[in-house]
């Protein structure tokens, strides 16, 4: 495995995605994200660990990202104007 993406996550998003009725997850196109997500958009073997909220233990979860591309922000769990980071996820991992 070579790079892991971290993310946090509300207990609802979390549980979506837990459940397989979530499998992509999208961030606004900001500097921070453009930032951060740079490095994982072709680089094969990357994965994605989320958690579940800020508390002590969280539950968590690695995905493999099949794509990351971006896309207009309307029709996401987002709704919002502009673009944004399309994360696709791929196969569960743990």
């Amino acid at each position: 495995m070579s790079d892991v993406l971290k993310l946090v996550l509300t207990d609802h998003w979390f549980e979506e995605i837990k459940a397989g009725r979530k499998t992509h997850e999208y961030r606004e196109f900001k500097p921070f994200w453009e930032n951060r997500l740079s490095k994982f958009e072709f680089s094969a073997g990357c994965v994605v660990e989320f958690q579940k909220a800020y508390r002590k233990n969280p539950e968590r979860m690695l995905f493999e990202i099949k794509d990351i591309k971006l896309v207009s922000g309307k029709n996401t769990d987002l709704q919002c104007d502009g673009i944004v980071f399309d994360i696709e996820l791929g196969e569960r991992l743990a």
